[in-house]
C-alpha cells in the first residue's frame, strides 16, 4: 500500500459539538478520547486529541476541559 500525500485545503467544516469519552493523564499532558459532530452532518467517533501542559499554559488554563474547548475552536460564550 502506498503512502498518501498530504492535501492542502483552504478551510474545512466547523465542529458543531463534541462529547468527552475519556481523559487520560500522560507525562506530557492529557490524551482525550472524543466523539465529534461536524456542521457538515458527519461525525468523528473515537477521535484522540493530545493536549500538552504547554498547550494549557498557552490557553491560560489549568483545566483540561477548557483546553479541549479552545483546541476545538470554542473561544467564547454566545449569549442568547
Amino acid at each position: 500500500m502506498s503512502e498518501l500525500e498530504p492535501v492542502e485545503y483552504e478551510t474545512g467544516t466547523a465542529v458543531r459539538d463534541y462529547d468527552i469519552i475519556e481523559i487520560t493523564q500522560t507525562a506530557m499532558g492529557y490524551e482525550v478520547l472524543l466523539d465529534i459532530n461536524l456542521d457538515s452532518g458527519y461525525s468523528l467517533t473515537g477521535t484522540k486529541l493530545e493536549i500538552t501542559h504547554e498547550d494549557l499554559q498557552g490557553y491560560e488554563t489549568n483545566e483540561v476541559e477548557e483546553g479541549i474547548k479552545y483546541a476545538l475552536g470554542f473561544f467564547g460564550h454566545i449569549s442568547q
